[in-house]
Formats: C-alpha cells, sequence, structure tokens
C-alpha cells in the first residue's frame, strides 16, 4: 500500500487534495484495433474522439498505424469519475462500429494512482 493510499486519518481538505477517500477518481485503460480496408487510422481517431467528446470524458493516449491500433486511458473530462455504466457505454459503442475489429476495455481503476496494468475484461 503507497503512503497515499494508507489508511491515516486525513482532513476532508487533505483527502480532496490527494484524491482519497471520496473524491477517489475512476477511469479506464482500453485497446482497440482497427479494419484498415473500413477506416483509415486518422478517419477512426477522429470517430472516437467525437464520441468520447460528446460524452464529456477525455482520452490520453494514442496509437499506432502499422499495428492499426488505438490505445489510451479514458476519464472525465472535468472533475469527476467514471462508472460502471460509462464503461459499458464505451464497451457498446466499440462493438457496434464496424470498422473496429476488436477492442480490450479493463475495469474502472483509480486515475490518479492506478493500478494501471489491471485484469483486462474483454468486450
Amino acid at each position: 500500500m503507497t503512503p497515499v493510499r494508507s489508511n491515516k486519518n486525513r482532513s476532508r481538505r487533505l483527502r480532496k487534495k490527494l484524491h482519497v477517500g471520496e473524491f477517489q477518481e475512476f477511469g479506464i485503460q482500453l485497446t482497440f484495433a482497427l479494419k484498415p480496408e473500413l477506416a483509415s487510422f486518422e478517419e477512426a481517431f477522429d470517430r472516437w474522439l467525437e464520441f468520447i467528446e460528446s460524452q464529456g470524458w477525455g482520452f490520453g493516449g494514442g496509437g499506432t498505424l502499422s499495428e492499426h491500433e488505438i490505445s489510451g486511458y479514458l476519464c472525465q473530462f472535468a472533475r469527476g469519475s467514471l462508472t460502471e455504466a460509462d464503461r459499458e457505454q464505451a464497451v457498446c459503442w466499440l462493438a457496434s462500429q464496424p470498422w473496429v475489429a476488436s477492442h480490450q476495455v479493463e475495469s474502472l481503476s483509480d486515475a490518479w494512482y492506478g493500478p494501471w496494468q489491471s485484469d483486462r475484461a474483454t468486450g
């Protein structure tokens, strides 16, 4: 357990500053592969960004042209957490896109402290 995650009694102000306790925020690590014959990398990335921005989410990541893959971390653009419902919405959107060959969407994880590599749930 890291010092930040220890069970020390902390003031509300400090818990907020450290993003712990009731101020903990969650996001999602994800990866998806493209079908280059249906959409170019740039088109796919633009469609993905359009979708996440319409939800008020932010995405840190990118992709590889040679492997036709996009990966990164999805979280709320403003302060706050993604929920399991948000995770399912992202999974459903990816599954509905004909140009997405496959996708892996991990469980919710702490957006500030990780774990960055957790068990993956395949959608």
